[in-house]
C-alpha cells in the first residue's frame, strides 16, 4: 500500500498488465494499436505538439522534423509485424476524440469547482492530452487570485495556488495514471484548496515516506518521455520537488498525499492563509547569491 504496509487482494487476469506495469517490467503506453493506421491520427493535434514545444521550451531539435519523423522520434508511431501503427501514447496525444472514447475508454479528466455543498462547475473531457491540458490549465488559471504582501521595500504577489506546482501535479496525474483502470483524473477546487487525483496507486518502490527522494519510476515511460520532450514536465524527473516548493515558498503547508491508496494517488494542496513569518524566512534564506523564490 502507499504507507508501505502489505495487503492481501485477489489477483484477476485483467490486472496482469497493470501489475507488470507497476513493477516497471512493461510500458503500456508503448503498446502498438494494430487496429489503427497513422491516418487515424489527427494532424491538428500534431501541430499542437509543435506549438507546445515552442511555448513550453521543449526539445527544439524536434521542430524541423517532418511529420513522419516527428512521430517516430517521439514514439507516437511504431512498427509491429511489419506494419506502422500508433502506440497508445500516440493515440493519447494525437488521437481523435471519437477514437479515444472507443479504444481508450479509461481516458477521462474532470474539472470541478465546489463552494460549500454547491457545485459551480463539473466538466468532463475525453479529448487528446494536450488539448485537455490546455483547457484545464485555462479553467484553473481563471481561478488563481493574487494578493500582495509587503516585505520591507518589496511587495510580493501571493497567489492562492501556485501555477507551476499545479502544472507539475496535473501533468503527473495525466502521465502516471493507470490507463487500464476505469476512472477519471479529477481536478477539484473547493473552499479548502485544490485536490488532484488519478486512478492507479504509486508504482512499486514508491511510498509516502520516500516520495521526495526515490528515483523517478513512471508507470508509462514513453508517455512520460514525450511530456518531458514537449516541455510539459520537468526534465530531470523531479516535478514532485516543484510541487512542494510551490507551496512552501508561499508559506503554506506541504502537499498532502496521505489519502493515496493502492487504487489511486490523491494530492491535496491547501489554500490556507499564508504564514508570513515562514514566507519571509524562505525569502531571506534564498536571496543571498540566488534567485528570489517568489519569482523563480
Amino acid at each position: 500500500m502507499a504507507n508501505g504496509k502489505p495487503r492481501a487482494v485477489p489477483f484477476y487476469p485483467h490486472e496482469f498488465v497493470q501489475r507488470i506495469s507497476a513493477l516497471g517490467l512493461a510500458d503500456p503506453s508503448a503498446l502498438p494499436l494494430l487496429a489503427l493506421t497513422p491516418d487515424d491520427l489527427n494532424p491538428i493535434e500534431r501541430q499542437r505538439v509543435r506549438e507546445a514545444i515552442r511555448r513550453y521550451g521543449g526539445d527544439s531539435s524536434l521542430l524541423p522534423l517532418a511529420d513522419e519523423e516527428l512521430d517516430g522520434a517521439l514514439g507516437l508511431i511504431t512498427t509491429a509485424s511489419g506494419v506502422r501503427c500508433p502506440t497508445l501514447a500516440g493515440m493519447l496525444i494525437l488521437g481523435r476524440e471519437a477514437t479515444l472514447r472507443q479504444l481508450v475508454p479509461a481516458h477521462e479528466v474532470a474539472f470541478q469547482v465546489l463552494e460549500g455543498t454547491d457545485v459551480r462547475m463539473n466538466e468532463f473531457f475525453r479529448k487528446p492530452l494536450l488539448q485537455v491540458f490546455e483547457e484545464i490549465e485555462r479553467l484553473f488559471t481563471a481561478r488563481v487570485v493574487e494578493k500582495e504582501i509587503q516585505f520591507g521595500l518589496f511587495r510580493v504577489p501571493v497567489p492562492n495556488f501556485d501555477r507551476r506546482g499545479f502544472r507539475e501535479a496535473f501533468v503527473n496525474a495525466l502521465v502516471h495514471r493507470d490507463y487500464a483502470r476505469l476512472g477519471a483524473v479529477h481536478v477539484r477546487i473547493d473552499d479548502d484548496g485544490l485536490t488532484i487525483s488519478n486512478p492507479g496507486g504509486f508504482v512499486e518502490g514508491v511510498t509516502l515516506q520516500n516520495i521526495l527522494v526515490t528515483e523517478p519510476r513512471p508507470r508509462n515511460p514513453l508517455l512520460a518521455d514525450i511530456a518531458k520532450r514537449i516541455g510539459l514536465a520537468e526534465r530531470t524527473g523531479r516535478g514532485i520537488d516543484r510541487i512542494f516548493a510551490g507551496l512552501l515558498r508561499y508559506g503554506r503547508p506541504a502537499p498532502d498525499y496521505s489519502r493515496t491508496s493502492g487504487d489511486s494517488v490523491v494530492l491535496r494542496m491547501t489554500s490556507v492563509e499564508t504564514d508570513v513569518t515562514f514566507m519571509e524566512l524562505v525569502g531571506r534564506k534564498s536571496l543571498p547569491g540566488g534567485p528570489c523564490p517568489w519569482t523563480a
